[in-house]
Formats: structure tokens, sequence, C-alpha cells
């Protein structure tokens, strides 16, 4: 081990006379912390049982050890962007070479001292609170809390967060002294900020925050889904959570080649996409590529479906991943719409309208002399009823511009979108609002603005979704027209090319067992309907 230490200080000392004798020192101070306290099992992969470990460390110490780290561990570049000594890289890196040694990762996260056991890490809830008012209920002391959110403060607001954002700290057990901490808005957007030791650990130090640079990693996924009584739990238990972003896919894929509302349980799908991740962390749903759909009832035939063609932005799908590249195919092909194609090359669409909450069942549909389900009188239904558990996403069926967004009464929270042609859409009985909806606002088709609930006079969670064409009522489903695209014939055989690829790995991705019982008859209307505004 001396040797092997020895070894590493000489080439700390040779990186000095590369970059300068202060940036040696700095890491050497770093590295003599680390060896000295409680890092050298994790540098020199040595069994930490054989090595006595110190009862306690001081603060400055450890800051030290966190200070070097980012010279020592950091792959390529520092942790703050300053030259790295890669030939003491490349020693340190020969001597722990072993089949088993674990990937020496790219960027010092905090979460590489969790192995200390004299230091805690800890994530403090800040939820939608003022950072002061969340670390009030953490261990983090009073003097650094005030240099966590004077640091925090030069790269974020530390009065409004998001419900995503995250934050965690760590501290010396024994002393209480903050040594780093990171803050995240989502796994590929993390800034750390970590005691440097200059002033010895002392209270006062500065700490700077900075952005990691955070390599994202585009991963193909292909699963199985057995769709079960809770559709949203059955693709999270598949591995395809989160499905907020997922699901909207989906639809497009299925839309006009499936009867959504019979994805019942029983049903079976296999799907490819794509996501990006980073260190092995989910960050966001990027394509979906092929799709295979089984039918609960066992006598009705699956459906194979297949993203093709060029993005409305132009950008060939460059960004997509996988089969949706086809930035060198010519012009004619950059002139054909992505959509959705069976193995025959065809797109069933529809108008400009789409559903609010993607594969959910219609459970009441338009009827001007349906009987109340709870007054128990003729009271016309002025909508359909899309059935969904409480907090499912509700997406705007088309673009326009936000009428309102409040109490509407019997029909619980509600949102009224202006569309083109004099068309108003309406969607109650929601549990909440998309964050930052407003009156006036313009939204997109398939924009987030709420969450299905059980607000006004209902009977069970669900999403009443209503359409008026100059002031009257009318069925929903009647906004739908039909027609049918086919692959232009100079782009089949590029077609078929995606197609046969995509077919392997579909076929690749073993199919859970059916469940061998035949799908419940579509309820008579009414016995699964639920009141709504009239």
């Amino acid at each position: 081990m001396a040797s092997r230490a020895s070894a590493y200080m000489g080439q700390v000392a040779n990186f000095g006379g590369a970059f300068g004798v202060r940036k040696a020192v700095a890491v050497a101070g770093g590295v003599a912390a680390i060896l000295g306290a409680i890092f050298v099992p994790r540098l020199f992969a040595q069994d930490e049982s054989a090595i006595p470990m110190p009862s306690r460390v001081s603060a400055a110490a450890l800051a030290g050890a966190v200070s070097g780290m980012g010279g020592v561990v950091d792959g390529a570049v520092s942790l703050f962007g300053e030259p790295r000594a890669f030939a003491a890289d490349a020693a340190i890196e020969a001597a722990d070479a072993s089949p088993d040694a674990a990937p020496r990762p790219t960027v010092w996260r905090l979460a590489q001292l969790g192995d200390n056991p004299n230091v805690s890490i800890v994530d403090v809830p800040i939820a939608h609170k003022p950072i002061g008012a969340a670390l009030a209920g953490s261990k983090v002391a009073r003097g650094d809390g005030q240099r966590l959110i004077a640091s925090l403060g030069d790269v974020h607001s530390v009065e409004h967060f998001a419900p995503k954002d995250a934050l965690t700290v760590a501290f010396d057990k024994a002393s209480g002294h903050l040594l780093a901490f990171e803050f995240s808005s989502s796994p590929a957007d993390v800034w750390q900020a970590r005691d440097e030791g200059d002033d010895g650990g002392a209270d006062g130090a500065r700490l700077w925050a900075r952005k990691l640079k955070l390599e994202i990693e585009r991963v193909r996924v292909r699963k199985a889904v057995l769709v079960g009584a809770d559709l949203h739990a059955s693709f999270v238990d598949a591995g395809l959570g989160p499905i907020d972003d997922l699901l909207p896919m989906l639809d497009d894929a299925l839309d006009g080649h499936a009867e959504l509302s019979d994805v019942r349980p029983g049903a079976r799908l296999r799907i490819v996409a794509t996501q990006d991740q980073v260190d092995g962390a989910f960050v966001r749903w990027v394509s979906l590529e092929a799709v295979e759909y089984f039918p609960a009832n066992p006598t009705a035939p699956s459906v194979r479906v297949y993203r093709f063609g060029d993005d409305d932005d132009a950008d060939n799908g460059a960004d997509k991943g996988g089969p949706g590249d086809h930035g060198k195919r010519g012009d004619s092909i950059g002139k054909h719409r992505r959509g959705w194609y069976d193995g025959k090359g065809r797109q069933p669409f529809h108008g400009g309208w789409r559903t609010p909450v993607p594969l959910a069942r219609v459970t009441s549909r338009f009827n001007p002399h349906r009987m109340h389900p709870v007054l128990h009188v003729i009271m016309p239904h002025n909508g359909v009823d899309f059935a969904a558990p409480v907090g499912t996403p509700v997406y705007a069926t088309a673009a326009g511009t936000v009428l309102s967004a409040g109490n509407g009464g019997p029909c619980g929270n509600k949102v009224e979108i202006a569309h083109a042609g004099n068309i108003v859409s309406v969607y109650c009985h929601l549990s909440r609002f998309a964050a930052g909806l407003r009156v006036g606002e313009h939204v997109e088709q398939r924009q987030l603005i709420a969450y299905v609930g059980q607000t006004g006079r209902v009977t069970g969670p669900h999403l009443h979704f209503g359409i008026r064409r100059a002031g009257v009522v009318i069925d929903p489903m009647t906004l739908r027209l039909d027609g049918m695209r086919v692959i232009p014939r100079p782009q089949r055989d590029e077609f078929d090319r995606q197609r046969a690829a995509l077919d392997a790995e579909l076929d690749g991705v073993p199919l859970p067992a059916a469940t061998g019982v035949a799908a419940p008859a579509e309820p008579p209307e009414g016995n699964d309907s639920f009141y709504e505004e009239p």
C-alpha cells in the first residue's frame, strides 16, 4: 500500500510540472487528506476490513478530501472544469484494474460519500416551500444553511421550486459541518457545491455552485405489458414508468388502428421505445418506435404498427434515435410527415381533434335522453365520460385559447378552451389544473391542462368532456373525420427495411401469457356512467 501511495504522489508531483505547482499542491493536499482519513479503501480498492478506520475525522480533513476528489475521480475534466492530471489518473486506474472492479464514475457525485461512516447524507424535502423553510426542518446548522442559500441563489430561485426539484446535503457527523450539496431539477440538470477546504473548513467559507456536465445516454427500451385493472400501474410494473409522456405516444401509435376504449384487463402489448438516461436514471421518453397490441378478446386480431417518416420540425429524426433517422434519404422523403403505419404501410387518421385522456375507456356517451344516475330523472348527457384514476393527466383536444379555469359548480373544477370554427371544448370534474394555466393562455394540441378528479356532483373519478359549436352542445365524437394515408411508393423500400428491423426487435420481447379469460362485454349505457354538468 505504501509503495502504491508513493507512486501516486509521484504522479501528482509530475502533474505539478505540467500544469503548475499551485494546482499540484491543491491536488496533493486533497489526496493526502483522503489517504490520511477515510478514502484509502475507495481509491485503492482494498478490503476495508483490513484497514483500521479512524473513529473521528475532522471537518477540515473531510473538506480537503471532498475537494481533492474533484480532481481524482472525475475521469476527464475536474468537477469545476479545471485541467486534470491525466498521468495520475492513468496510474491509479492501472493499479486498480481488475475484472470485478466497478467502473469509475466520470463525474464526482455527492452520493459517493455514502460509504463514509463519518459523513451523513440527507435528502431535504423542499416541495413548494422556500429553501429557508425547508432547511429549518433539516439537520443543517443555521450558519451552513445561510451558506447553502447564498450558493444556491446564484443559480436558482430560493423561493420557488417545482414538485420534482430535489436537494441533498452531506455533512460531518461529528461537527455538523456542511461538506457539499447537490440540487437537481431533473437527473440531467444538477448543480453541485463543495467545501473546497481553502479556509480549513471554516463556517464562513464560500460555497460555489456549478452545473455538472452529465453525459446523457440514449437507451433502447423493449418491454411487454399485461394490462391489469389499473392501466397506469400495469405500465409501471412492466418497467415503463414514468408514463405521463409515454401514454400520449402510445395513443398516437394505436389511434385509428385499434379501438383504444377496448384496452381492457387481459390485453397485452409489446413496445420498442427510446429514452434518455443519466447514470442509469430516467430523464425523459424520446420516442416510441413500434407497438404490437393484442386485444383482451382472444378471437380479435393483433395489431402491429411502426413509426415512420420525418418530424414536422424538419430535424429528420436526427435526435429521435433508432430507425427514425432518415436524414440522408433525399428531399422527397423529407416532405413525408412522420406517422404510424401498419405492416402494409397504411395510416388511418382522424380530423384535428384528439382524445383528452389517452387510452381511457369511454363509460358514458353523448345522450340527450339519458336517465340521470343520481337524480333519477331524464336529463341530457351533454358530453362523453372517460374513466380514469384521480391524477391522470388531461390534455387539450386541439390548439386554442383558455376561456376559463375554475369552479364550475356541479361540473367541479372546469377548463374551457376556445378553438377555431367557433368551437369550445369543456373539461369537468378535475382534481387540479396544470401549473401556470391561466385564462387567455394559448395551448397546443396535447398540451397538459389539468388532472382527472371527482370534484362537483359525481359518483366516481372520471373526466367529462364536452363540445359546444356556436353555443350549442354537440357529440364530441362527431368531430372525428376519417381518412387513410398510404406511404408513397418511393419510400416503400425504406419502410420495409425499417419494418423488418423493428419486427426483429418486437419478436425478441417475451410476450406475457394470456389470461385465458375473455374481456367483459361493454357495459350497457348508464351502468358505469357518472353525473356531470348537464
